[in-house]
C-alpha cells in the first residue's frame, strides 16, 4: 500500500538518515494528496458497480454481499491513510513552521470535503447496514483528521503568533540552556 510505505517507512528511517524538514514536508503533503486521490477514487468506483448490481431486477444477495465487501475494502484502505497520515504529521508536528502548518491546512481543507462527501454518501448508501463498523471506524478517522487540523491551527500558527506565547517560550528556552 503506498500509504504504509510512504508513512511508516519515511517516519521511522529517515529520521535516523536526517533528512532536513523540507523532505519531511514533501511527503507529508505527497500523502495529502494520495489521501484525497484515495478518498475521491473510492467515492467514484466503490459505489458505481455495487449501485448497478442493485439497479438489476434481480441480484443476488451474493453480489450485494460481495459489493459491501468491496466497498469494505475500499473504505478500510482510505481509513488507514487517513490514520497514516495523522501519524506522520504528529511525529513531526514540533519542526514543522507556521508556514508549513498554513500550507498544510490548505491541502486538508478540500480533502476534509471529499472526506464529508463520501462519509454522508456512505450513510445513505443502502450497503451502510452491512459496512457500519467500518463507517463508523472512517467516521473516528475523519475527526481525528479535523483535530490534528484544528491543533495545526491553534499550536503552530495561531500560539506563534501570540506575544505572550512567544515571551513565554522565549524564557524557557533561556532555562533550558543554563
Amino acid at each position: 500500500m503506498v500509504f504504509r510505505s510512504i508513512c511508516t517507512i519515511f517516519a521511522a528511517d529517515n529520521r535516523r538518515k536526517g533528512l532536513d524538514m523540507c523532505t519531511y514536508i514533501a511527503e507529508i503533503k505527497a500523502t495529502y494528496t494520495e489521501v484525497g486521490r484515495e478518498t475521491s477514487r473510492v467515492a467514484r468506483k466503490s459505489f458505481s458497480k455495487p449501485v448497478e448490481l442493485i439497479n438489476k431486477e434481480n441480484f443476488d444477495i451474493d453480489e450485494f454481499l460481495d459489493a459491501i465487501n468491496i466497498i469494505t475494502k475500499d473504505l478500510n484502505s482510505v481509513t488507514q491513510a487517513t490514520h497514516d497520515l495523522i501519524e506522520v504529521v504528529r511525529n513531526n508536528f514540533c519542526e514543522i513552521s507556521t508556514s508549513e502548518a498554513e500550507e498544510l491546512l490548505e491541502l486538508s481543507h478540500p480533502i476534509y470535503d471529499k472526506m464529508q462527501k463520501l462519509y454522508h454518501k456512505l450513510l445513505s448508501s443502502p450497503f451502510y447496514k452491512g459496512m457500519k463498523t467500518a463507517v463508523e471506524l472512517y467516521s473516528d478517522a475523519m475527526s481525528e483528521f479535523d483535530e490534528l487540523c484544528h491543533d495545526l491551527k491553534t499550536f503552530r500558527i495561531d500560539l506563534e503568533q501570540n506575544d505572550e506565547f512567544k515571551e513565554v517560550e522565549r524564557k524557557l528556552s533561556e532555562m533550558l540552556r543554563r
